[in-house]
């Protein structure tokens, strides 16, 4: 008995240090049962719960199938919140090329553009295309393209496009315009690589592709590289327009530009462009020049 006297302070206190720890934990365990609902209350709030303004209100018992539709198809609840916009018509304008091209060798040099825009949602776009080069030194002379189409978002990043072209050039007086129709598919490929083909048939059934890609190498935020690289199909001659058959012209381009704004900026660039297979020989046996070196400057503009 002198032993378990002797003992008896040691083990009093580690039976409260090991039992102390269950008795906190029990009666955190009690007063959390006591917090918590009923099996019926929980059903309850299950059942009714919600916030009464997200609630629509019960449907009337005994309802034809007719007065269920017309009652799906009534306005909702004044009490319910207003519905996300997704109808809301917008518009885009930007001017990719508006720039002056001073070439190299005796070519009279010349302004160019390229712009593109759109107006719609966010599926369906009356989507336009337009661009052209004028000549002002000397002979007056130039051409434009004008693309109007009906586009619609087929992937998230995809446009499906068709509608007209028209197209038109002169020189010194002598006026030549044609109109075609029009498929073309636009989007971006994955590594962010920027595509536009078109595929064209005029009013004679002349049958032309036209293939663009771009890439933008940003050096920092506001220095970018783009180089970009147009090219022109033909599936068959065309006298009146001094294309051959297969690839006909090839232009390479390379921009430098300082992005002041997203919307506003200034670059320089190098253009080479060059004519390909029978389109070639079609320029060598008329005396024109098949290839061309340019230096551009201008500006980029979005709004």
């Amino acid at each position: 008995m002198s032993a378990l006297n002797r003992c008896w302070p040691t083990i009093s206190a580690l039976a409260v240090v090991l039992i102390a720890p269950l008795l906190a934990r029990a009666q955190a365990d009690m007063a959390t049962t006591a917090d918590r609902p009923s099996h019926q209350e929980s059903a309850a709030q299950h059942q009714g719960g919600a916030p009464p303004e997200m609630t629509p209100p019960p449907l009337p018992a005994g309802m034809s199938l007719a007065e269920v539709l017309d009652y799906a198809a009534s306005p909702a609840p004044a009490h319910f919140p207003a519905p996300v916009p997704d109808d809301r018509l917008y518009a885009f304008t930007f001017f990719e090329q508006l720039e002056y091209r001073v070439a190299t060798d005796d070519t009279p040099d010349h302004l160019g553009w390229e712009a593109q825009g759109w107006i719609g949602g966010d599926f369906n776009k009356f989507w336009w295309k337009h661009e052209g080069e004028a000549v002002f030194e000397g002979s007056d002379q130039g051409e434009t393209e004008t693309d109007l189409l009906y586009s619609r978002l087929i992937t998230p990043f995809w446009n499906l496009q068709a509608g007209a072209q028209y197209a038109n050039e002169w020189q010194s007086g002598d006026y030549h315009d044609r109109w075609s129709a029009v498929a073309a598919i636009q989007g971006m490929a994955p590594y962010m690589f920027e595509l536009d083909t078109s595929l064209y048939i005029s009013e004679e059934g002349d049958v032309t592709l036209a293939l663009e890609a771009e890439y933008d190498l940003r050096i920092t935020q506001r220095v970018v590289v783009q180089p970009l690289v147009a090219m022109g199909f033909a599936a068959q001659d065309i006298a009146e327009r001094h294309l051959g058959t297969g690839l006909t012209d090839v232009n390479l381009d390379l921009r430098l530009r300082y992005e002041i704004k997203r919307e506003f900026a200034p670059y320089i660039g190098i253009r080479y462009q060059f004519l390909v297979g029978e389109t070639e020989n079609i320029a060598e046996k008329a005396g024109a020049d098949t290839e061309q070196f340019l230096v551009l400057g201008g500006l980029r503009l979005a709004f």
